[in-house]
């Protein structure tokens, strides 16, 4: 299983965030990249953002990522993947070393 995901992972650049606000879901296409040992995934956005402002209200998350290739055979042969988790600001040297890792995937 770590094997597929490393692959989806590393393979997709996108995902789908979901946050709340006043108990509607949000959803938010974002760029993202996972740490090595794929515990961790990163993303960057602005404070004016809703979904930072959703965040700083509620920290729990999902992400979404798949392969999809808008084909038929999608059906058959995609891989998706719902990660669960609590998103955080980081500062300092733990930001600096986790933007590296997300602009080399995105540079």
């Amino acid at each position: 299983m770590k094997e597929i995901l490393n692959e989806l992972f590393t393979s997709q650049k996108l995902a789908v965030l979901g946050t709340h606000q006043g108990g509607q879901p949000y959803g938010s296409l974002v760029a993202f990249a996972a740490t090595l040992d794929l515990r961790n995934l990163i993303f960057a956005t602005t404070r004016a953002t809703r979904k930072f402002a959703n965040l700083q209200a509620d920290p729990r998350v999902s992400m979404v990522l798949d392969n999809r290739s808008n084909r038929v055979a999608d059906f058959r042969r995609a891989v998706a993947a719902t990660a669960l988790g609590r998103a955080r600001e980081v500062r300092g040297k733990e930001r600096m070393r986790l933007a590296k890792m997300f602009l080399a995937k995105h540079p």
